[in-house]
């Protein structure tokens, strides 16, 4: 069964980046993209994604009201969600946590780190870095 992911950004080239980087993991997978929050709210709800990458600057409902949301949502609530951000300032990624991310990662992003990242929520590998 293949893998779904959900790309949730504003931007289309990153999403364009994300799908090319998920590709590198090797195995089936299915990209599905948002470019609102209320839309990565929804899609997430009606598909439930294995993985959701979280953009934290979106319109209509930014990346932390989107990852609260989805963690307060008994059928969303155990999707992993990553955020993908340049919102790289002190106590951004401690904010993007608390909001109910699992992961947090900035831009520009570095490939590696990204499928190293992906694999730990799919099959359980370690990542290596943060």
């Amino acid at each position: 069964m293949p893998r779904l992911f959900l790309i949730a950004d504003d931007n289309s080239d990153n999403i364009l980046l994300m799908r090319r980087l998920i590709r590198r993991l090797g195995k089936e997978f299915e990209c599905i993209e948002a470019q609102t929050g209320r839309e990565t709210y929804r899609l997430a709800v009606e598909r439930s994604p294995d993985v959701i990458l979280l953009d934290m600057k979106m319109p209509d409902m930014d990346g932390y009201e989107t990852a609260a949301a989805l963690k307060s949502n008994e059928s969303t609530s155990n999707i992993p969600v990553i955020a993908v951000t340049a919102q790289a300032m002190l106590g951004d990624r401690e904010r993007a946590l608390e909001a109910g991310c699992n992961d947090y990662l900035t831009k520009p992003v570095d490939p590696v780190l990204l499928v190293e990242t992906l694999k730990k929520y799919i099959s359980g590998e370690p990542s290596t870095g943060k």
